[in-house]
């Protein structure tokens, strides 16, 4: 799986950057045919937001956008609704598999 971290405005320092690619690479578990996974820094303000798009294959992108005050609580909350989201795109497809067509 290819992971990118982007910064924009580089307010944060390097060892951000690597710390975030490393908890991006654990997403690969919960999904195995992820093909890459994208996550955007900013800082608005007062508030940090963290930005994950994960594409899966098959043109399906999926997208979580998280804001809250420090950047751990911000990638913390982007994280875990990306594994919701990469568990229910899995479960959707096995159901979709297991379904019997009647007719």
């Amino acid at each position: 799986m290819k992971t990118e971290v982007s910064i924009l405005h580089n307010q944060y320092p390097a060892s951000v950057r690597e710390d975030v690619a490393d908890r991006l690479q654990q997403l690969a578990r919960f999904y195995d045919r992820t093909v890459s996974i994208r996550g955007l820094l900013e800082r608005q303000k007062d508030e940090h937001r963290v930005e994950l798009v994960a594409n899966v294959g098959n043109g399906v992108v999926l997208v979580v956008d998280a804001r809250e005050e420090s950047i751990g609580q911000a990638l913390d909350e982007a994280l875990s609704r990306m594994a919701r989201v990469l568990k229910r795109h899995k479960a959707k497809l096995t159901n979709e598999r297991r379904r019997v067509k009647t007719r």
